[in-house]
């Protein structure tokens, strides 16, 4: 009885071994692919003078480093595509390029929000921007992420409206 008390305790400690080994591991770094639209209430489709409020599509790559358990840092590359005007500045934006650098606060383990500021780069105007917003995450498998946005950009003249389903991986 006693040989087979100390081959069940044997048999625990390897087994309990052996779990710490498959801990999950903790990944600091995540890269995403965002597909969305943005709306731009101030925009008006290509021909018209009237703001009546502008569509575009929109995908974008983000990259972000875990500096902290609720803490993040990284960039937001999101790139429009489409044309309008906005009528009240007189300005054309065609396939706008924003580039962003932005610090996320997690809230829990799903939802987090971010703030930043960058540059909406265009053929015709330049304009920095600042951003805010938030995003609602999955984690499925080891390390693969489903999240979806939603952002706000303030820029010079006018603002707009970005929502977003992004499909990531963590390493």
């Amino acid at each position: 009885m006693r040989k087979m008390n100390i081959v069940v305790l044997l048999l625990l400690m390897a087994s309990m071994s052996m779990g710490q080994e498959t801990e999950e591991k903790e990944f600091k770094n995540l890269f995403t692919i965002a597909f969305g639209y943005t709306y731009v209430p101030e925009g008006s489709a290509e021909g018209s003078l009237e703001a009546d409020g502008v569509l575009i599509p929109a995908i974008g790559l983000d990259y972000f480093r875990r500096i902290h358990p609720k803490w993040e840092i990284g960039t937001m590359i999101d790139l429009e595509l489409g044309e309008y005007i906005i009528a009240k500045r007189h300005l054309n934006r065609q396939n706008a390029l924003v580039i962003a650098g932005i610090a996320a606060y997690n809230l829990t383990d799903h939802l987090t929000f971010y703030g930043g500021g960058g540059i909406e780069l265009e053929k015709h105007e330049n304009l920095w921007i600042g951003r805010l917003g938030g995003e609602y995450g999955y984690k499925f498998g080891r390390d693969w992420v489903i999240a979806t946005g939603f952002f706000y950009d303030l820029k010079k003249g006018y603002d707009s409206w970005s929502f977003s389903v992004a499909f990531g991986k963590e390493f």
